[in-house]
């Protein structure tokens, strides 16, 4: 005789990066694991890789790799908390040099926020040249290793990669089918005032954020944390 299986309850949110509202479930046990598994590798490919594949099982009608990477946190918070729990303990180190003790401190993950509103993505760079730009997608950020990200190189060719389409008065240029040599040319052939207005529209990229304060259980001083992106809720 076969087990009787327990249906989920069902949840909505609105996507950060568009407003559309998604309904999702929480995941189950075995997906779960999933997470576990990749979360002990340290290894950030295969945490966004077990990521995509447990939101991708949750949610239906949403391609997830395409969507931001601030879209992705906030989903997964969301998941997370309906899921196993609102209420996530960090260990977190006084601030005084002199003490360093760790304290327990609970998050409510009800309480988070995406911090910064989406730009226009449209960026007028002369009278008649601009650029359409989009925020990274979780596809993309996926490419590259945390070193890789964290150099010049790395940062260009993510902004190539999110460059969607280039335009002069007589013409749109579709970045698709340009390759990305060719956007590179583009870029150099700015000036620095005039590369700066895209590199303003990553600079304020939103990201799921959240100010917390506590006292230290050892000296009882009081300290305060600016928390971001998703591995600062689960450290």
């Amino acid at each position: 005789m076969a087990l009787p299986m327990v249906n989920s309850p069902r949840y909505s949110t609105i996507l950060p990066s568009t407003g559309e509202n998604i309904d999702y479930r929480p995941y189950t046990v075995k997906e779960e694991k999933i997470l576990m598994i990749a979360m002990e590798s340290k290894d950030q490919k295969q945490i966004i890789r077990a990521m995509k594949d447990v939101i991708s099982a949750c949610i239906e009608g949403i391609d997830v790799g395409k969507i931001t990477t601030f879209d992705i946190e906030w989903i997964f918070l969301k998941l997370r908390s309906k899921s196993v729990g609102e209420k996530v303990e960090l260990k977190l180190k006084c601030q005084d040099n002199e003490c360093e003790a760790q304290t327990q401190v609970e998050i409510n993950l009800e309480e988070i926020e995406v911090k910064g509103e989406a730009k226009n993505s449209v960026i007028q760079i002369t009278e008649e040249v601009g650029c359409v730009i989009r925020y990274p997608s979780i596809e993309l950020v996926e490419k590259y290793d945390q070193e890789k990200l964290n150099s010049v190189d790395g940062a260009f060719d993510m902004i190539v990669g999110c460059i969607e389409s280039i335009y002069d008065a007589d013409n749109v240029y579709d970045c698709k089918n340009e390759t990305p040599e060719d956007i590179r040319d583009f870029l150099d052939s700015l000036t620095s005032e005039q590369f700066q207005k895209i590199t303003e529209f990553f600079q304020g990229v939103p990201q799921v954020q959240h100010d917390l304060n506590w006292k230290c259980s050892k000296c009882e001083k009081e300290n305060s944390i600016e928390l971001k992106g998703i591995e600062s809720f689960f450290t």
